[in-house]
């Protein structure tokens, strides 16, 4: 089958990515498109092994990595050898919400570099707070923190917060966003952090993905006003 240039773009980014599910596939490339018609590109590329599919059962939403034809494409490009993914990470729900950061990154244009947590041994990072991705937009460097919920808001205050206090030497960062599962989590590590809430911003997956990093879905504070990132 003929790749278009989307698929190539596809392509290259499930090798950072590496699992992407059928809704960022359709948020990313297929905008204005139905699902259906999302679904039935991605079948083609899968049925022709550029991509692999997984799912766990029938009531849940399918999973895509790179396939044997797409590793031999990127690898013909240039790339580097690629080690294709067996199985699906353990906390799955968090590594999605990461990759959703990453999309709302890429959508909203300007993007510099994203680089998810999985990435930054490559990339060597050597601070000792590890975020859940980094990533420059318009000029201005962000790191994210994806919650949802699993520690204490005790453990984060003290693992990260206190990370990002003493700040990262020649990383100067903008902001720290905090995306966590729903929102009464996010008031609750708004509360936490209080004093330090100037330099963290706190939204939630669901409105990262409806409305877009641009919009103003940032608190600074669990019931203040919402602000824009930029």
């Amino acid at each position: 089958m003929r790749l278009t240039k989307r698929c190539l773009d596809l392509l290259h980014l499930l090798r950072a990515a590496r699992w992407l599910a059928t809704d960022q596939v359709r948020r990313r490339f297929f905008p204005k498109a139905t699902a259906d018609a999302a679904r039935k590109r991605l079948r083609k590329l899968t049925d022709a092994g550029y991509l692999a599919r997984f799912r766990e059962h029938r009531m849940s939403e399918a999973l895509f990595r790179l396939g044997p034809e797409g590793k031999r494409v990127l690898e013909k490009s240039g790339s580097e050898e690629i080690v294709l993914e067996r199985k699906p990470p353990k906390q799955l729900e968090h590594f999605v919400a990461i990759n959703d950061v990453r999309i709302a990154a890429e959508l909203a244009g300007g993007l510099s570099y994203f680089f998810a947590c999985w990435e930054l041994p490559g990339v060597g990072w050597r601070y000792p707070v590890i975020p859940d991705a980094v990533f420059s937009l318009r000029g201005r460097t962000f790191a994210a923190e994806v919650d949802r919920g699993v520690e204490t808001v005790g453990f984060f205050v003290k693992t990260k917060v206190a990370c990002y206090r003493r700040g990262l030497e020649g990383l100067p960062l903008a902001a720290i966003l905090v995306v966590t599962d729903r929102k009464a989590r996010m008031k609750s590590l708004a509360r936490a952090i209080g004093g330090e809430r100037r330099r963290f911003l706190f939204t939630t997956v669901d409105l990262l993905k409806e409305r877009g990093l641009l919009a103003p879905i940032f608190y600074r504070q669990a019931n203040g006003e919402t602000f824009s990132l930029l």
